[in-house]
């Protein structure tokens, strides 16, 4: 039972490490977005209209200039000429109105006529009384006092002349049209038509008033066209707009009213709106890259998610190379920008599929802020792009093949010819400015070997502050000085020699299969230091006295499969990688150890004996690299146990142990295939052959000194 729950406390549930793999991506995600809102964040101003601008300003994203725009379109909706359409009942009420007016004006002329008989002498003149009267018989007209003075003065035949003139200029009038709205044109047109035999005073009181309480227009305007036409001259004005990079004031200008409605929009003044929507649109595009890194880690590089110090590491190398990038590209030029230190680092610290991710998530990153970046335009973004994809992708194909220091430096070297030479083409292609190609390549070169100095000093750094595996860690702990190999070889010498058979198997194996072969390697030199803890109590450490003879089998089981927690235990203590405990702690995963298990069947019986209590505590392998090395240790036990190995017996026996792992279960959550399963115990037999062959028998013959055969020849 104790056991059991050692086991439980060794192991994370599936539930904990979701939690803390979540609550990883949140922090992670939250400091990924604060460099991205200190790089989007424009820089603010305290100016206001008719200030000199204290530096030239340009936009950091397109920016419609609203208040020009607006003018603009006002301009355009003005110009359309109204849609009229032509009512035909206006010339029959014009001239109904015409008629009943002038039988109004004739009343009035025949009232001043009559009122004139009854003056007694010449000096009479029009009373307010027959004003009043006068006034009192127009109902479609209202005159003033001298312009009734003039109607009642009108002959009868003058105004008769009037009204048949101007009948006949209307009826022509409203033949052709009048607009709505224009009424005043059409009586300056019926003006000259009548005016040369009509009196001025009877135009201009009698006709005029006449002609604007009757004349309606015919054509009509269609208010729906028409607005539906403003509208169209609205849209066919395309917005004034304030492309990303251009100056919106220069230093040294006066702030216009247009410029300073466009800085508010940009949100580049102090005190005023901050444009919350690109700070949303920022963290939305963040937060969807690094959901696809994560997809990527799962589908590619699943092992990430077992160990935290891993991604901590990637995180972190991701964080500083970005703020270097930002920082030195936004001030200095994209030559400035260290984009190969990442998959550097990467690859030497973690791997090549981290590499790759991580350089993507650098490429997503530095595209999507320097988008934002008013000091680089396209053609530099674009530069940014090609170099973080083509320069990176090279940096970890040279890596691949080695991962010593001189080679660091000379990837460097190579990528940075690779993108100068990206750099230079870029600038042809979006420039006619050659000037500076080669100081910027030459620039380019540089950066890229700074970029892998500062990786092989950072390398050790971060090997020890994440307890990572990497080439060069897994060289030094495979030195025979380190202290637990030198305590192995000195206290255990049995041990230490089974565990550098088992090493070279487990190396063979792992390379035919494609598993990391150096951690295989030196994953086996420490797979047994849990035995240095009772080293006695394992059979290739005892002298002819067996300690288990006197010992109950249920506890020889348990101080026996004891050595995989000692062995996590010492390792831990020596601060040995992860990767490296694990399979300390999985190389017998929970497999029965069935010589105690049989001998405790015979001592007890069957019904009163628990295979679990003679079971290792596990868990099973999980790793390619784990499974080979259980595979490699349970052969070379067996095989060395052989009395008499031939290449057939020891043939049958690899097999029948690789099928016994298989239907136990043992290797259900490691990665290996069927096929590597194959592999492997091709590799093994091949191996094992070459250690137990088959020696001839040396011939026992007595042979003279050489002393003595030159005695007897004196």
């Amino acid at each position: 039972m104790e056991k059991k729950s050692r086991s439980l406390l060794t192991e994370q549930t599936p539930l904990g490490k979701r939690l803390r793999t979540g609550l990883f991506l949140i922090i992670s995600y939250f400091i990924i977005l604060f460099i991205s809102v200190a790089a989007l964040s424009p820089e603010r101003y305290d100016v206001k209209v008719g200030d000199v601008s204290p530096a030239t300003i340009t936009a950091a994203k397109d920016i419609v200039d609203e208040l020009t725009t607006e003018r603009r379109r006002k301009s355009a909706e003005d110009s359309v000429s109204p849609v009229y359409y032509k009512d035909e009942s206006v010339s029959e009420i014009v001239i109904s109105d015409i008629n009943s007016c002038f039988s109004e004006l004739r009343a009035v002329r025949a009232l001043g006529e009559q009122i004139r008989l009854n003056w007694a002498d010449s000096n009479n003149t029009y009373t307010e009384d027959n004003f009043t009267k006068a006034s009192e018989l127009l109902t479609m007209l209202n005159l003033s006092t001298y312009q009734l003075r003039t109607l009642m003065n009108t002959s009868e035949d003058d105004l008769e002349s009037l009204y048949q003139t101007l009948l006949s200029a209307v009826r022509t009038m409203l033949l052709s049209s009048i607009n709505e709205g224009q009424i005043n044109d059409a009586i300056s047109s019926i003006q000259q038509i009548v005016s040369y035999n009509t009196r001025t005073d009877l135009w201009y009181n009698v006709a005029i008033p006449t002609l604007r309480a009757c004349l309606r227009a015919n054509m009509l305007i269609d208010q729906v066209a028409t607005e539906e036409n403003r509208q169209k001259a609205r849209d066919a004005v395309d917005p004034t707009t304030y492309k990303q990079g251009q100056n919106i004031v220069v230093k040294g200008d006066r702030i216009t009213e247009v410029q300073y409605a466009v800085l508010q929009s940009l949100g580049v003044l102090e005190g005023e709106k901050i444009d919350y929507f690109m700070y949303v649109a920022g963290a939305a595009i963040t937060a969807l890259i690094m959901a696809t890194c994560f997809l990527l880690v799962v589908l590619y590089a699943r092992e990430m998610l077992d160990s935290m110090m891993n991604a901590m590491a990637l995180m972190l190398c991701l964080i500083v190379t970005l703020v270097l990038c930002l920082l030195t590209g936004t001030k200095l030029g994209v030559w400035a920008m260290p984009t190969v230190l990442l998959p550097l680092l990467l690859v030497n610290l973690l791997g090549i599929k981290p590499a790759y991710i991580g350089n993507l998530m650098l490429t997503l990153m530095m595209t999507f802020l320097t988008v934002q970046s008013v000091d680089l335009d396209t053609s530099q973004t674009l530069s940014i792009l090609l170099i973080c994809t083509v320069g990176g992708t090279f940096a970890i194909f040279m890596m691949k093949h080695s991962a010593t220091r001189i080679f660091v430096v000379l990837t460097g070297i190579l990528t940075g010819i690779v993108n100068a030479m990206i750099l230079s083409c870029v600038t042809l292609l979006t420039s006619d400015a050659k000037g500076g190609i080669l100081t910027n390549a030459s620039y380019e070169v540089l950066v890229s070997l700074l970029s892998a100095i500062i990786c092989i000093g950072l390398q050790p750094i971060m090997e020890s502050a994440f307890n990572l595996v990497t080439p060069s860690k897994l060289i030094e702990l495979s030195n025979p000085n380190q202290p637990l190999l030198r305590r192995l070889m000195i206290e255990t010498p049995g041990t230490y020699h089974h565990s550098m058979v088992v090493a070279n198997l487990a190396e063979a194996a792992a390379e035919v299969v494609g598993a990391n072969a150096l951690l295989v390697r030196v994953g086996a030199y420490y797979h047994d230091i849990g035995k240095l803890v009772r080293p006695i109590y394992f059979k290739e450490n005892q002298m002819g006295d067996n300690p288990h003879d006197r010992t109950d089998p249920k506890v020889s089981a348990a101080i026996l499969t004891e050595h995989t927690q000692d062995g996590a235990d010492l390792a831990r203590k020596h601060h040995l990688p992860e990767p490296i405990i694990e399979m300390i702690q999985q190389h017998h995963g929970d497999t029965p150890v069935m010589y105690f298990y049989a001998k405790a069947i015979e001592l007890y019986g069957e019904d009163k004996v628990d295979i679990q209590d003679f079971r290792y505590v596990g868990p099973k392998p999980r790793s390619a690299e784990a499974a080979i090395l259980m595979l490699s240790d349970t052969v070379e036990a067996a095989v060395r146990a052989m009395r008499e190995p031939t290449k057939e017996k020891i043939s049958e026996l690899i097999e029948k142990l690789v099928r016994g792992k298989m239907e136990d279960g043992q290797l259900d959550e490691c990665t290996l295939t069927f096929r590597d399963i194959g592999k492997i115990r091709q590799s093994f037999e091949n191996s094992l052959q070459g250690v137990f062959h088959q020696r001839i028998e040396y011939p026992d013959v007595k042979v003279k000194s050489q002393r003595a055969a030159e005695s007897g020849s004196k």
